[in-house]
């Protein structure tokens, strides 16, 4: 199901967080917050009156223009499911929702390792996927493809 687009701009209120765009997509309600205060927003969506209390997934977007932090929220009493948008600057930091979503400890860490930003709070920030070799983040669209040759094995 999905929450209404009133009650979702009402929660964001609550949070103290303009929604600048709150809209129905193919996959759900998508309110685009500011990355800044995205750990108050998710903490009052959690304990207030939306009751989200299940992180289903944190994952980004490399947009060309920046980095798109997306949160998957459920809340489970009334199966409604809504995401959130925050925009950080490439290179960039956001804070860190573990102490609200416990779930979020290694999908914070693979998006900062795999697109270049940092999460501020984060307890263990430490590379998850690749070694201190590995200088590229990886999934930015800057990063260059290996050729064929580079890939193959003698």
């Amino acid at each position: 199901m999905l929450p209404a687009e009133a009650d979702v701009t009402r929660w964001l209120a609550a949070a103290g967080a303009a929604a600048d765009e709150v809209t129905t997509t193919t996959l759900g309600v998508m309110a685009r917050i500011e990355a800044a205060r995205a750990a108050d927003v998710l903490a009052t969506l959690r304990d207030g009156e939306g009751d989200f209390d299940m992180l289903v997934d944190l994952f980004a977007i490399d947009t060309g223009e920046g980095i798109d932090l997306r949160y998957h929220l459920r809340a489970l009493d009334r199966d409604e499911d809504l995401y959130l948008s925050a925009y950080v600057d490439y290179d960039g930091e956001a804070p860190s929702v573990w102490r609200c979503y416990p779930a979020a400890l290694y999908p914070e860490r693979e998006a900062a390792e795999m697109f270049g930003m940092m999460f501020a709070g984060h307890p263990n920030p430490k590379r998850l996927l690749t070694t201190d070799e590995v200088a590229a983040p990886l999934l930015r669209k800057s990063t260059l493809i290996r050729t064929w040759e580079e890939t193959r094995r003698d």
